[in-house]
């Protein structure tokens, strides 16, 4: 009994935490450093950002071509955006386990983040 109650109890605790949010920790390893694909999933649009260590957000925008400079934070297990038109945006993000990653800001699932590499790409 006890043979089989171990590796139950495992399997049990890796399931209730898999599909949970993110930890912050968990967040500032994923993003600092990091170029990324960005879907806006309201909109239907994709970018592309860059995360820097020192708080620098910077997105691609290529149906204008344009490059948007912004500030990236994290509160908690929310990883957090400055936005130039909009209010600030912070979003609990959680791992798909297939190297994609969506964002939820209240409740609703916003954005889709995938291909994260290292270094800035975006400039």
């Amino acid at each position: 009994m006890k043979k089989l109650l171990i590796p139950m109890l495992f399997m049990f605790t890796c399931t209730v935490n898999a599909g949970g949010y993110m930890t912050e920790e968990e967040i500032k390893g994923l993003f600092t450093n990091k170029t990324f694909d960005i879907h806006n999933v309201q909109k239907d649009k994709h970018l592309k950002a860059y995360d820097g260590s020192d708080g620098e957000h910077i997105v691609y925008i290529p149906w204008k071509d344009k490059i948007s400079n912004r500030k990236w934070w994290t509160d908690g297990n929310h990883h957090c955006t400055s936005s130039p038109k909009r209010d600030d945006r912070c979003k609990k993000m959680k791992d798909m386990g297939d190297g994609s990653y969506q964002g939820f800001a209240d409740g609703q699932h916003v954005v889709t983040l995938s291909n994260f590499r290292d270094g800035n790409e975006v400039e």
